[in-house]
């Protein structure tokens, strides 16, 4: 009876053991032969997910921020300002290439200062030597003289060499000449317009044998001519010489008497010659 009921035991056990086999063959989990579990791997949350943190996100992969912005954005700071942007001080500006005042300004080529243009007024053609006078009507008796100078010139001179002999006679204390503007005016007319930048009267002068004392002089000084005169005393040299005469004050001036020279007997006759060249305003 003992020996019944163990037999009917193991073959209950038996049956249990059939049918969880049968149930572990049923179980739809089953059908999967790897499954792979939804954490592990191939989860949105682990690989390709749409998460701004892990992979392929705005953030970290792809982004203006981070893959974009140094290599082809628009950001005009960064690869779009210094190679092929408009700044006109990079490239191609008017003061790198091409500005007035690096090629071609008037300051450079052909300036009035530096090319073509005078920097000096000749008295010689602009003003005329007709204004002889002097204590005794000198002009009118023919006590001076003007001649050609002999020989040659100073290197550069611009305009006349002159030379004049004056021969005291009947007393005369004193004669000269004026350069006038025009020709023969004592002051009816207006006279030559001095552009402001010349401010000195620079000349050459030597005498025939040297010590021949002549005053040199600017202007006339009729309040109906010129109303100023400038005038300097020189004591001349044989060999010669450049002499200047400050006219600064009198610049842009309408000038009648451009230049003029008067000389002192001393109660001598002998004649006084001299000769004078390059009279030039600058």
């Amino acid at each position: 009876m003992q020996r019944d009921k163990r037999f009917a035991w193991a073959w209950a056990a038996a049956g249990v053991v059939a049918i969880t086999g049968l149930l572990g063959a049923c179980d739809p989990e089953d059908d999967d032969p790897a499954p792979a579990p939804t954490p592990d791997a191939g989860t949105r949350a682990d690989a390709g997910t749409q998460q701004p943190t892990d992979a392929g996100t705005q953030t970290d992969a792809g982004t203006r921020a981070d893959a974009g912005t140094d290599a082809g954005t628009q950001t005009p700071t960064d690869a779009g300002t210094d190679a092929g942007t408009q700044t006109p001080t990079d490239a191609g500006t008017e003061t790198d290439a091409g500005t007035e005042t690096d090629a071609g300004t008037e300051t450079d080529a052909g300036t009035e200062t530096d090319a073509g243009t005078p920097t000096v007024v000749v008295v010689d053609g602009n003003w005329f030597p007709s204004g002889y006078f002097g204590s005794n009507n000198s002009a009118e008796a023919g006590n001076i003289k003007e001649d050609p100078c002999p020989g040659s010139r100073p290197e550069g001179a611009r305009g006349s060499c002159h030379r004049f002999t004056w021969t005291p006679s009947n007393g005369e204390a004193w004669a000269g000449v004026i350069w006038q503007y025009p020709a023969n005016n004592w002051g009816a007319e207006d006279g030559f317009a001095v552009p402001s930048w010349a401010t000195s009267v620079s000349f050459t002068a030597w005498g025939a044998s040297g010590d021949e004392a002549v005053d040199f002089l600017v202007g006339i000084g009729a309040p109906d001519a010129d109303g100023f005169e400038r005038k300097e005393a020189f004591r001349l040299t044989p060999e010669p010489k450049q002499y200047t005469i400050d006219v600064s004050r009198v610049r842009g001036s309408l000038v009648v008497g451009g230049f003029g020279w008067v000389s002192g007997a001393g109660g001598k006759t002998a004649p006084v010659v001299f000769y004078v060249d390059d009279i030039h305003w600058h």
